[in-house]
């Protein structure tokens, strides 16, 4: 029973949302409501189990003064004040609101900030030219780029039509292939999953 009950759910489910999405009836039934229902529960009950695990991890690191528990102190205040007080004024409460807006948008954008120096240092080592594809990589992003810009155009007239029929074209067509290939194989995992051949998801069960 441990192990038919979770795939019996899985089934069950993946069933409800294959016919909500697909077929008439799943309209006529309501089962497009129906899963969206469960969606919005099942989100509740993830956040609540993420809660408790970082308090159960962090309070573990405050009991035995490991390494930066103070950290682990500071996490666990903000997370029950904030909790508090959306449940008192909701998300969009005044001082709710600014907290969000005064302290998790700009953390949020200076780590977006942070991330393009990784990703320069990561074109910086792709364009060095040693292989015959890494030459026209490169070729392909100096034209976009300098395209893209005004700059492009000021150079060579016609510049960024080019660098636009580059995206529209082979880029938009290169696109389209690995997101159908991706969505094949989105649908090849479902279906395995909604069968029972696919057991990964349910943590100790691997397929046969």
């Amino acid at each position: 029973m441990r192990k038919e009950l979770p795939l019996l759910l899985t089934t069950v489910f993946g069933l409800i949302v294959v016919f909500s999405k697909w077929f008439y009836l799943g309209e006529v039934w309501g089962l497009h409501d129906i899963a969206e229902s469960w969606v919005l529960i099942s989100q509740g009950f993830a956040v609540a189990i993420g809660a408790a695990s970082l308090t159960r991890i962090h309070g573990r690191n405050i009991q035995r003064r490991r390494e930066d528990w103070p950290y682990s102190l500071v996490l666990l205040v903000c997370m029950y004040f904030y909790i508090i007080l959306t449940l008192y004024q909701t998300v969009e409460g005044t001082e709710a609101r600014w907290i969000y807006d005064a302290y998790i948008t700009p953390v949020g954008s200076a780590l977006f900030g942070t991330i393009a120096f990784y990703i320069t240092s990561a074109a910086y080592r792709v364009f060095r030219v040693r292989t015959r594809e890494a030459t026209v990589l490169m070729i392909f992003a100096v034209v976009t780029m300098l395209g893209m810009a005004p700059i492009g155009d000021v150079m060579i007239s016609g510049w960024g039509d080019l660098a636009r029929w580059l995206q529209d074209v082979p880029v938009g067509a290169v696109t389209r292939g690995i997101l159908i290939a991706g969505y094949i194989g989105a649908l090849a995992t479902g279906m395995r999953i909604v069968l029972g051949l696919e057991r990964a998801h349910l943590g100790g069960f691997t397929g046969g």
